[in-house]
């Protein structure tokens, strides 16, 4: 090992044209990995060499990545396992299981290990399907510098907190990390090097302005929810449901530095619960609003968090956009997820549409007792309200929820991406897997094409948006399940 450097290199690897299909071009985000760029700037901190790879933003394929890794020949390298959203861990995993197989017809030395929230969960079954060195357990900030350490020789492996490894083909597992106490403490993301010009907004937080959809960025105010949905795997790298807060001035820095060094207007807002303390969110509010910043934001809410005094405030700062998780129509169906909203529903979209803000509405199909009438009943909501845009997801059985556990049965991790062609989502009491993607593919076109839908649209944001949209729903998706109809 006396080529290696004393350095660590941080990776993505690139699978979009796979997980992505078709949207992978025009249509899909290019996002900022946030807890990427976290971690870089924790290592930088501690003053270790440290460099980064975003494959999957610079369209890096992963025979490359492997060379240029082994040219570097660092003496730690880890994959980072999940993108701008936590869901999007387990597909992620596809890629890495390949990167992985490749990597071993190289014999290299170089230690490896993966991090991310479906690693956290699933430590042993992802060192056994990868042969990676380590799984970085939970946030991992203090874990990976300590295990840079012990591999210079300077610490123990066994003494390392965070960590899981296989040792003589046993698996070990060293006790939990501890989660970060003040989220300010951790160093801001690294703009120079996270440029924000080589990221691209959602085509629909751009509607209006399609041609302008980089610089853009995300930041994150605070980390994990505090709420129990049995579908979410949220809170799987923080091992407890809990929400824990960044200051707000903290925020307010950051998005000043990315608007007046990097010219960045659209912004996403990471939480997966941001409006949901009334005070933290007119202090935002006020704070931003004295910066005078042209800003095109979107985040998300739920329909019980939100008032009309918040709606009011946040549209005059920028935030065009929210989205709500309405999941089902049908009150039986939600109630089985453990989301029980008390708030009208009816109220809260009307005040929304009175504030001016603009709904990206999350719905799911394909929830354990739905069948094609309740089903139809969600969609039958969506084109009631007519939102700016619909997300119909099929439902997914992630690795940390209570649908896993159900439904843990060995399968690629290339089912779980939903543009993809080896898409197979979770079926229902009454619905097989390819009938509810089939439902889902269709509702979704069916929604965008609506002549109703598209003279609101251009109604709002012009007819280059429309024709964009038009665009969009003519692009087919190549499904396996659905070619072969076979029932999973």
């Amino acid at each position: 090992m006396n080529n290696m450097k004393n350095k660590i290199v941080l990776a993505t690897v690139n699978a979009k044209k796979e997980l992505y299909a078709n949207t992978a071009n025009e249509l899909s985000a290019v996002p900022v990995n946030v807890q990427m760029g976290l971690i870089f700037s924790y290592i930088k901190s501690k003053g270790i060499e440290v460099d980064m790879i975003e494959s999957d933003v610079d369209g890096i394929l992963m025979e490359e990545l492997i060379e240029i890794i082994e040219e570097k020949q660092p003496l730690l390298c880890g994959l980072i396992c999940t993108g701008a959203n936590p869901s999007s861990s387990t597909m992620t995993m596809a890629g890495i299981v390949e990167f992985f197989q490749k990597i071993a017809l190289k014999k290299s030395n170089i230690k490896y290990f993966i991090w991310g929230p479906h690693p956290t969960v699933l430590p042993e079954r992802t060192l056994r399907e990868t042969e990676a060195d380590f799984v970085i357990r939970g946030e991992g900030y203090e874990t990976i510098v300590n295990l840079f350490s012990a591999l210079g020789g300077n610490k123990k492996i066994e003494d390392i907190s965070g960590l899981s490894y296989l040792e003589k083909g046993y698996y070990r597992q060293t006790q939990d990390a501890d989660l970060v106490g003040n989220l300010d403490t951790l160093p801001m993301v690294n703009w120079e090097v996270m440029n924000p010009s080589r990221y691209r907004a959602h085509n629909w937080h751009c509607f209006g302005d399609m041609d302008n959809r980089t610089p853009y960025a995300i930041i994150w105010t605070s980390f994990g929810c505090p709420f129990k949905c049995n579908f979410c795997c949220i809170n799987n790298l923080y091992g407890k449901r809990v929400q824990r807060f960044r200051s707000i001035d903290s925020v307010i820095n950051e998005i000043s530095i990315l608007v007046e060094k990097y010219n960045v207007k659209h912004i996403k807002i990471l939480d997966e619960l941001f409006v949901v303390n009334p005070k933290r969110i007119k202090e935002f509010c006020t704070k931003l609003k004295a910066k005078n910043y042209d800003l095109n934001i979107w985040s998300y809410a739920r329909v019980d968090t939100i008032n009309q005094e918040l709606l009011k405030m946040l549209k005059e700062v920028g935030m065009n956009w929210i989205s709500y998780g309405f999941e089902s129509a049908n009150p039986q169906i939600l109630a089985e997820t453990n989301k029980n909203c008390v708030r009208n529903v009816d109220e809260v979209i009307k005040m929304t549409q009175r504030e001016g803000v603009h709904i990206c509405a999350d719905v799911m199909v394909g929830l354990w007792n739905d069948s094609f009438d309740t089903m139809k009943q969600t969609y039958e909501f969506l084109t009631k309200y007519n939102f700016e845009w619909a997300n119909i997801y099929p439902v997914f059985a992630y690795p940390g929820t209570d649908l896993y556990e159900k439904d843990s049965e060995l399968k690629s991790w290339k089912t779980y991406a939903l543009y993809g062609y080896e898409c197979v989502p979770a079926g229902t009491k009454y619905l097989k897997p390819h009938e509810v993607l089939e439902f889902r593919d269709q509702a979704f076109i069916k929604y965008h094409s609506r002549p109703e839908y598209l003279a609101m649209i251009e109604q709002k944001f012009g007819c280059k948006t429309k024709e964009h949209l038009e665009r969009m729903t003519q692009i087919p998706l190549k499904r396996r399940l659905l070619e072969e109809k076979q029932c999973f």
